[in-house]
């Protein structure tokens, strides 16, 4: 009779604590980046560091929707940090929710 058991490596606990470490440790930071940003930001700012997008995209599609938190300061239209991420939660579409349940590994 075959018989196999699965050991684990030896340093296997070690990378797993460096791979969750690593982990909390962006979350850390992306919460540092959101915080160091002003409340009232400019699209440029807005497509930089929030979106990660061109501001020409931006621009395109989500800056001329009427539901997008702005604010018009003189001349200027801004857009307020916490309502932008707010709207973004509130607007995002989540894979398991267009893809089709999948079913991974050998079946």
């Amino acid at each position: 009779m075959f018989e196999a058991k699965l050991q684990p490596e030896a340093e296997f606990n070690n990378k797993v604590y460096d791979i969750f470490y690593d982990i909390a440790k962006k979350a850390q930071e992306d919460v540092h980046k959101e915080n160091e940003l002003p409340y009232l930001l400019d699209r440029t700012k807005l497509a930089e560091y929030v979106f990660n997008v061109s501001v020409q995209s931006l621009d395109a599609h989500i800056l001329k929707r009427k539901d997008f938190p702005k604010v018009h300061v003189g001349g200027r239209t801004l857009y307020p940090k916490d309502l932008v991420i707010k709207w973004i939660r509130e607007h995002v579409d989540v894979t398991s929710n267009i893809a089709p349940e999948r079913n991974f590994g050998v079946i």
